[in-house]
Formats: C-alpha cells, sequence, structure tokens
C-alpha cells in the first residue's frame, strides 16, 4: 500500500482523533493569545457583564445604564444564547478567565466544525485548509477579540450546511437560534437566496435549459429560513420592540453606517487593500492558485463551490466598506479555495502528470518546482510571523482588568445608586460598566443610539469631549445631561483645563487612568 493510501486510511478511519486533534490545536494556540490581563475590545467587557448579571439575576429585560441612547426605552439582547452559553464557564472559572475560556471553546469549536463540513464536501486534505483558516490574520484577530464572532460563525455555516443538505425542519429551527444569538441573523436570509440562485444556474446549464426552475425543494428552503427567522423575532422576550432595535442595528448601523456624521467604531470603516492583502499573505497565495483552477476546470465546479466563490467577492466588497466584514470574507474564501482546489483536481492523478511533464519538459517542470519549493516555504514564515503578530497586538493593546477600577470605586462611595456620570468618549462605557453598574452613563456600545435619541445632544456630548466647546460648560453638563461628576482621561488635558477655567468644577479623583471632576 502506497504512503498516500496509508496517510488517507489513517485519516478515514480516525476521524474522532483528527476532529479532536484540530480542536486542542486551536484550542491551545487561543490560550496562549488569551493569555493577557485584559481585553484588547472593550466590547468584551460588556459582553462578560451581561454574562455575569444574568448568572446573578436572571435575563435583562431593560437597560437603564445608557439614559442618553434609545437603548434606555428599546434595549434588546441581541446576543442572548452567545451569553446563555457564556454562564457554565462564569460559574465555573469566575468571570474572566471563564469567559477568555469560553472565547477559546467557541473558535477551537468554529475550526473544527469547519473541517467536518469541509469532509462532508468531499474536500481533499481537510484538515491543511482548516489550519488556513485558524492562522490567517485577519481572521484569527477577530476571532480572538471575545466577542459573539465565532458564535456567529458557527451557526452561519451550520445553516449552509443544512441548506446545502435541504434539512429543511433543522434549518428552520438554526434560523430561529440564530435571531437569539446574533444581530446579524440577516445574513441566513441572504446564504439561502443565494444558493437557490446558483443551484438554478448550475442545474439549468448543466442541463442546456431544461431544468424545472419551480423545484419545490427552494421553496421549502427559503420557507424555512423566513419562517425560523420571523418566528425568532416574534417568539422572543423583547418583541415587538425589537423590530426597531434591529432596523437600527442592521440597517441603519450595518448598512447605512453614520461614520461621516457620527464617531462609530473602527471596526465600521474600511479595510484599505494592500493591508487585506498583507493580513491575509498565506490565504492570497492559496486563493491565486484556486482561481486559476476554478476557470480551467469550470466545468468540474459544483454548486458549492460556485456558492463560496460569489459569497467571497460579495463579502471583499463588504469588507472594503467596513472592516468587520473580514471574519465572514476570510472564512468564504478558505471554503472557496478548499472546495475549488478539490473539485479541480477530482479524477487528475497528479503523479502520472508530474512523470509527463518532467519527461516533456524538463527543464519548465524543475523551475516549476522550484517556485512551488520556494512559495510553500515561505507559507510557515507568514503563519509565524501571523501568530507572533496577533499575541503582540493583544499584549500591548485594548483595556486591563483594572481599568477604571479606582475610579469606579470612588464613584460608588461618593453617588447615589443610579447617578448619572458624564464621561470623555463613547467607547469607555464597557470598561466603567463591567466595574461599576452602581451608577449609569450618558452613551455606549454605539454613538448611533445617541444621535438618533437626540442630534443636537450628540452634538453638544462630541463638542464638550472634545474641547470645543469652553462656555456654558457647567449649565450643560448639570442641566442637559443631569452628571454631576466628569470622569476626564489622561490625554485629555484640553478638556481638563477647560473644567478648571470653567470655575465651578473641582478635581476630586486622579490616578493613572484619568480624573474626576465634580460639579459643585
Amino acid at each position: 500500500m502506497s504512503k498516500y493510501k496509508l496517510i488517507k486510511k489513517f485519516f478515514t478511519e480516525h476521524y474522532l482523533i483528527i476532529c479532536l486533534t484540530v480542536f486542542l490545536i486551536s484550542f491551545f494556540l487561543h490560550l496562549w493569545i488569551q493569555n493577557t490581563t485584559g481585553f484588547f475590545d472593550p466590547d468584551s467587557f460588556y459582553h462578560l457583564k451581561l454574562g455575569k448579571i444574568m448568572l446573578e439575576h436572571g435575563p435583562i429585560l431593560d437597560f437603564p445604564w445608557l439614559q442618553f441612547t434609545v437603548l434606555k426605552e428599546y434595549y434588546i439582547d441581541h446576543h442572548f444564547l452567545f451569553h446563555i452559553g457564556s454562564l457554565p464557564f462564569i460559574w465555573l472559572f469566575g468571570d474572566i478567565i471563564g469567559y477568555k475560556f469560553y472565547t477559546i471553546f467557541l473558535t477551537s469549536s468554529f475550526i473544527t466544525i469547519a473541517y467536518i463540513f469541509m469532509r462532508n464536501l468531499k474536500v481533499k486534505l481537510p484538515i491543511i485548509f482548516s489550519f488556513l483558516l485558524l492562522l490567517d490574520s485577519a481572521l484569527l484577530f477577530r476571532l480572538a477579540l471575545a466577542k459573539a464572532i465565532p458564535f456567529s460563525l458557527i451557526i452561519l455555516f451550520l445553516g449552509i450546511y443544512l441548506i446545502f443538505k435541504r434539512k429543511y425542519w433543522y434549518l428552520w429551527f438554526v434560523s430561529f437560534l440564530y435571531v437569539w444569538s446574533y444581530g446579524g441573523f440577516i445574513l441566513m436570509l441572504g446564504m439561502v437566496i443565494i444558493y437557490i440562485m446558483i443551484d438554478v444556474i448550475y442545474n439549468s446549464l448543466k442541463t442546456k435549459y431544461e431544468y424545472n426552475f419551480f423545484n419545490k425543494e427552494y421553496l421549502y428552503l427559503l420557507l424555512s429560513v423566513i419562517i425560523g427567522l420571523v418566528a425568532g423575532l416574534v417568539i422572543n422576550p423583547y418583541f415587538p420592540k425589537n423590530l426597531w432595535f434591529y432596523w437600527q442595528q442592521v440597517v441603519e448601523i450595518g448598512l447605512i453606517n453614520y461614520q461621516g456624521i457620527v464617531n462609530v467604531g473602527n471596526e465600521w470603516y474600511p479595510y484599505p487593500f494592500l493591508k487585506l492583502i498583507t493580513d491575509s499573505g498565506a490565504l492570497i497565495i492559496v486563493l491565486i492558485l484556486s482561481l486559476a483552477l476554478f476557470i480551467v476546470f469550470i466545468k468540474k465546479q459544483k454548486t458549492s463551490s460556485i456558492f463560496f466563490f460569489v459569497n467571497s467577492f460579495i463579502f471583499l466588497c463588504l469588507t472594503l466598506k467596513s472592516k468587520r466584514y473580514v471574519e465572514y470574507f476570510i472564512p468564504m474564501t478558505v471554503f472557496f479555495t478548499a472546495t475549488s482546489i478539490s473539485y479541480s483536481l477530482t479524477g487528475i492523478k497528479l503523479k502520472k502528470v508530474w512523470q509527463e511533464l518532467i519527461s516533456s519538459y524538463k527543464k519548465l517542470t524543475y523551475l516549476l518546482a522550484i517556485l512551488i519549493i520556494i512559495i510553500c516555504s515561505f507559507i510557515p514564515i507568514i503563519f509565524y510571523k501571523t501568530i507572533i503578530e496577533t499575541r503582540q497586538i493583544f499584549f500591548s493593546g485594548g483595556s486591563s482588568f483594572n481599568t477604571y477600577s479606582g475610579i469606579s470605586e470612588y464613584l460608588k462611595k461618593n453617588t447615589s445608586e443610579g447617578e448619572i456620570v458624564m464621561y470623555t468618549n463613547w467607547s469607555d462605557f464597557p470598561v466603567l460598566f463591567y466595574q461599576n453598574s452602581y451608577n449609569y452613563y450618558i452613551v455606549g456600545l454605539d454613538p448611533t443610539f445617541m444621535y438618533n435619541y437626540d442630534p443636537k445632544l450628540y452634538h453638544l456630548f462630541a463638542d464638550i469631549t472634545l474641547a470645543r466647546k469652553k462656555d456654558n460648560l457647567y449649565e450643560d453638563i448639570t442641566e442637559k445631561f443631569k452628571a454631576r461628576y466628569f470622569i476626564v482621561n489622561k490625554d485629555r488635558l484640553t478638556l481638563a483645563s477647560n473644567l478648571y477655567q470653567d470655575g465651578r468644577f473641582t478635581m476630586v479623583y486622579e490616578d493613572q487612568d484619568g480624573y474626576i471632576f465634580r460639579a459643585d
């Protein structure tokens, strides 16, 4: 028996061992990356805090902590099942360690599920492509942010698998769960529509336009997703206010995006094309090869490879508009490369082709072999660079678990419960909320929620915190924002100076994180 057949036999007969190996490699890699004293993305503190509150008091139906946003009246936990999933980890290991283990578990589960999905699609050497998925810099960074990203990817790709397999009842249930798990649930509807369109075109061309376009299976697929999504919206503890919330979250924030009007989060700004290429160097090399094979062997392609090609292109366009879509672009691209290469090489005996090339074009073959060796030698270097740089980013950036702890303790001791506190930047809210849910705040999670609440107040908040406004600070802060205490970051010296010059604010606390000014 040849070495190739022995390897193939091992991978076939030891399926569970291979799955466990993929999981453990991903687990320990992300355990190493997550071994930091904080979170890189401040939103992680918000998710962790919600898990703690749910563990102690049950589901959160109202959210009074953001007094000058629409969330005060229309809050919904659109990551509800994601937060529910964190509870056993927080209960067993404590809030910080438990939540980090939860993130690592979800990421490793997604990589393992991707491997299983690739095997089901008859991908050749799926373990190689699953590691390509694991070690892409752009995706690795997003998965390690301790947010709902891997949870969403697990459900989305499970839904895609069910679409491919035409499992209507399971698809209905997964679509229902997606609504309860992630605000981007509309992606499931997009996936089924794209699949149906591609499958209709693929089969019509294959049968020379004799295919039945009105196949009832397409209707069942579409209805399974639509009914599941609608049921998830209606059979929901937040119905009907969740409808208005999702309009803001999906349309106004996700699609329209007010980045020219409000100071939205960094993830909503464009991903520079050249940086995307450098961040995904190994994948780009494989993508170029797969595109060439996809074009040359287009007749060998299947609905699945064309499906991933179309989605890869769509999410590339979305990623160039907003960075956050890279978490979908990379997996779709990896699945495209895996399926297109595998289907292109189906029926081709590579050993025989290589022997013919050597006998016919010796010099060309040797040059090709050298080129392949050079490319392959660079891939491990790219992988190593990816892992090291990602870990360095997580060590050098973000917020530690002690950020604002001193400030929060002072406020809890010197203010009444529910008293509103003003602060420098809307992105500081998750950390403040984690440290101190005793007080209420101005704006957080996304500035669009404050802009929709009152555009004038939003611009006033921006003018004050960016030190563009110097007059009537006392009246604006105490009367319009109903705040007596103002947290000022150490890098906002001009703002601190404005408060001093007003003459009616006293600095009552200072530490490494900032100052607290009190309106007298």
